[in-house]
């Protein structure tokens, strides 16, 4: 560490000499040589290189060039002559190198020089002309030392490949004496601008095609709002539908206009198909608000699912950042905070339990009440087909970008800080298990995976479908299904406990991806929070049948003790952070029990609220406005991740951690991802749900071509009502 503060004062000394003398020579194209260019160019670009080595450094040695020596090394060795010479592009190429930059007491090792400077240099020479390349240095420890390994940014001229420029640190050329050889095994990538792959091709294939469908459905309204206009009379359009009924059979002298209109009525497959995509209806029902209707009492709900989703981008925003910061101490400093509890690691995850409980509770409240209409009958291929065709066409679609356009989404110095080929690697060995939903069990560990947040998606289509087999026994015996509920929270709990008492991160830290695998992703360590959902969703619909209720005063117990509950599991680990080291029994109590006690408490609220017992808290999370925000979460969910990376490390220097930046980044992540989650349900959560209207049959209903018509007619006549707005404005 004293080394590296030696070569901080040794290039402040330095680079303030050159400013200097630039300042001095008003900017000329060539500043005289001299011996201050060669002492700059002998400790700018050996700095810290051991002096016997200098001597033998073969890539500066002039007779190289002229003994067949490789293109990049009659390049630097030009590079290094016209630096002695003060050649305006060499002084940049320098000048875009990473240097040990302050605050390396606070974690400052990303060394990564200037991203954007190095790649715009073109150095115009008589010789041969060439750009500037800009290629990073990792290193690896060989043994496992604790020393930090800084990252430097190296500007080279371009036709020097990363295995040449990986030599020229090796042997000291460029300077890194900061890194010991013998301990540490530097692995540099020079950035170059990605091919278009295959498999990006396909995938740009695929959206077009989308696209296409997309002005198809939409261009069917707009076509048929003109035509209606254009040959309709105030009577056909008294009431705005486009599918009005033809003049009568009996009328022998038709019109063409209405003969035109009959062959809009005759509607197609392909024409309801189409219809499905219009983005003019579904970002309408996306956007609508329905303040009425059989299970308004269920409002709350949406404000308990849009502030989960608020608490989750908040907690994946702190998370993300701490590699891409120039004080990653003073980031995990924020942790020792009172109020840096909410986005502590394992505190913060509770936001996903929130939704567990809904899901729990919903698909229970709901089920039952379609089993009691339908006289206990209900199409159980349906009922998964639902869940399935819900989920998949959107998460599929989003993988698919993810794993093929992931490296032209961004460049930069802080994207290469990692192995970018990873995802992609990943997706196209394990893309399967996450159509299958198996993806929290295999591959086992859960960066080995697909898209990794997907794994809360396979927990959850998991429980659905034991959900149906605890749903069926509530509605007919009600004690067998208590007792399926007992036993899988029983299991749960005891797997919690076997594991923490296992693994013990105090003495093995190196044990935390298994603790991650084992009570974070796996299906058995998180199904008590949707337990709770469904238990909370049973006695809901049970409430009005056995005429259960809840006086004030058990009311206000409920609430206390859910806030008890609630604030104590989210601070119950603050003195940790202050030095207090947890005792097993203490830790291992609550990993097994902390989640189960905060879906408990959300559980309550969202029960408390239902029944109108919610008071304020009702009333704020029944707000109309959080209803289109809670239609977007489950697209927001898959793509604020991919949003938060790509702003991350598309910049071209390190964050610096404050609290004010923190929200700003936060609130313009937020919106973005609800923006973007927008553009991605008008474009395919919403057609595929619509699709799904025309594709399944129910109970009751028309025959399957007149219910074809009859939701195409619907849907329709929503996108002529929204364009008559439209135009009439």
């Amino acid at each position: 560490m004293c080394k590296y503060l030696h070569y901080t004062l040794l290039w402040d000394v330095l680079l303030f000499t050159l400013i200097t003398v630039i300042n001095a020579q008003n900017l000329p194209e060539t500043v005289a040589s001299g011996t201050l260019y060669e002492y700059l160019v002998n400790e700018l670009f050996n700095y810290g290189t051991p002096r016997g080595m200098q001597e033998d450094t073969v890539i500066l040695d002039t007779d190289m060039s002229q003994n067949g020596s490789t293109q990049c090394q009659q390049d630097v060795n030009q590079m290094m002559l016209d630096l002695s010479q003060g050649q305006m592009y060499a002084l940049n190429m320098l000048d875009a190198s990473g240097k040990p930059p302050p605050g390396i007491l606070q974690g400052n090792i990303r060394w990564i020089g200037r991203y954007d400077l190095c790649r715009d240099i073109k150095a115009s020479l008589t010789q041969r002309d060439f750009n500037g390349r800009y290629c990073l240095t990792m290193s690896t420890a060989v043994n496992k030392s604790r020393t930090l390994l800084p990252e430097i940014g190296v500007c080279v001229p371009n036709s020097c490949s990363a295995d040449v420029v990986n030599q020229l640190i090796l042997s000291g050329v460029l300077g890194t004496d900061v890194l010991d050889i013998p301990k540490y095994n530097p692995n540099t990538i020079c950035i170059t601008d990605p091919e278009y792959s295959a498999g990006a091709i396909a995938a740009l294939c695929i959206c077009s095609i989308l696209g296409l469908l997309i002005v198809g459905g939409t261009g069917i309204s707009v076509f048929k709002y003109l035509r209606k206009t254009i040959f309709s009379t105030d009577e056909d359009d008294k009431d705005g539908i486009l599918n009005q009924s033809a003049t009568q059979s009996g009328d022998s002298n038709r019109t063409e206009s209405e003969n035109m209109k009959d062959t809009v009525k005759g509607l197609g497959v392909i024409e309801n198909t189409l219809s499905c995509f219009c983005a003019i209806t579904n970002g309408r029902k996306i956007l609508a608000i329905q303040k009425s209707g059989p299970y308004s009492h269920l409002a709350a709900l949406n404000g308990i699912r849009v502030l989960s989703m608020f608490w989750l981008i908040l907690f994946h925003t702190h998370q993300f950042i701490p590699e891409f910061t120039d004080n990653p101490h003073e980031v995990t400093s924020v942790y020792q905070r009172f109020s840096g509890q909410v986005i502590a690691n394992l505190t913060a995850t509770l936001s996903v339990d929130s939704f567990f409980v809904l899901s729990g509770m919903l698909v229970t409240y709901l089920t039952l009440n379609k089993l009691e209409k339908r006289a206990g009958q209900l199409n159980w291929a349906v009922f998964y087909f639902h869940r399935f065709w819900r989920l998949t066409p959107v998460y599929m679609i989003i993988i698919m970008l993810w794993a093929t356009m992931r490296p032209y989404f961004t460049n930069g110095p802080l994207y290469w800080t990692m192995n970018i080929d990873y995802p992609i690697d990943n997706c196209r060995k394990y893309w399967w298990t996450n159509l299958l939903y198996i993806n929290n069990l295999y591959p086992y560990y859960l960066h080995e995976g697909c898209m990794t947040w997907g794994w809360y998606l396979a927990n959850d289509m998991q429980f659905y479908i034991i959900s149906s087999l605890i749903i069926y026994f509530l509605y007919r015996y009600s004690k067998i299904g208590y007792a399926i509920i007992g036993a899988l929270m029983t299991a749960c709990f005891t797997s919690l406990v076997v594991v923490y008492m296992k693994y013990d991160l105090r003495k093995n830290p190196e044990q935390l991806d298994k603790l991650i695998t084992l009570t974070y992703i796996r299906p058995w360590s998180r199904i008590n929070s949707y337990l709770i959902g469904m238990i909370v969703g049973y006695v809901l619909y049970e409430m009005p049948r056995k005429r259960w209720k809840i006086s004030k005063l058990g009311a206000l117990l409920g609430w206390c003790c859910a806030i008890a509950t609630g604030l104590g599991t989210v601070y119950g680990l603050y003195r940790t952070p202050q030095g207090h080291s947890q005792t097993k029994p203490e830790a291992v109590f609550y990993g097994t029990v902390c989640r189960t006690l905060w879906a408990s408490a959300v559980g309550w609220v969202a029960f408390a609220c239902a029944i109108g017992k919610g008071g304020p808290v009702n009333s704020i999370l029944s707000w109309s406005a959080f209803a289109p925000l809670a239609k977007l979460t489950y697209c927001t969910y898959l793509l604020h991740p991919i949003l938060l990376e790509v702003y991350y490390r598309s910049s071209v220097t390190p964050f610096h951690y404050t609290d004010y930046n923190m929200v700003y980044i936060f609130l313009g992540n937020l919106v973005l991802s609800f923006a973007a989650a927008y553009i991605m349900s008008v474009c395919a959560e919403a057609p595929f749900m619509a699709l799904e209207k025309l594709i399944l049959p129910t109970k009751g209903s028309s025959p399957p071509d007149k219910k074809q018509s009859s939701e195409t007619s619907k849907l329709l006549q929503d996108s002529d009502h929204t364009l008559k707005k439209i135009y009439i404005k």
